[in-house]
């Protein structure tokens, strides 16, 4: 293992595939009418800076049960790469869902190793 890997948990690698799809896919949320849902989401997370990730992980999953093609990509992400914290925002790309909830990646990012 180099010096730049990064082991995740199980849980580190959910929370950052949500994340990702988040930051980079906004367009799903649109697609499948969850975009007012992330204000629920929003707010537990934000309430959970003492819980464990595997928490987080969990209420990010009950979430996600509601809208399966968001998990499905959410899953793609962990199972076909190895997920790396990475910055996410690419150039010349409005972060539209990060202006609405600007807490929610905040919040998670915390949880992720090197991000």
């Amino acid at each position: 293992m180099t010096n730049e890997e990064v082991v995740m948990t199980k849980d580190e690698k959910f929370i950052n595939g949500f994340l990702q799809v988040f930051e980079n896919k906004p367009e799903l949320f649109e697609l499948w009418n969850a975009v007012e849902a992330l204000d629920d989401l929003d707010k537990k997370i934000s309430k959970m800076a003492d819980k464990s990730n595997q928490e987080v992980a969990v209420v990010i999953s009950d979430w996600c049960k509601k809208y399966p093609k968001i998990t499905d990509e959410i899953r793609n992400l962990v199972k076909d790469r190895k997920l790396k914290p990475e910055a996410t925002k690419k150039e010349g790309q409005e972060p539209k869902l990060s202006n609405r909830y600007p807490q929610l990646p905040e919040n998670l990012k915390k949880r992720i190793p090197n991000s």
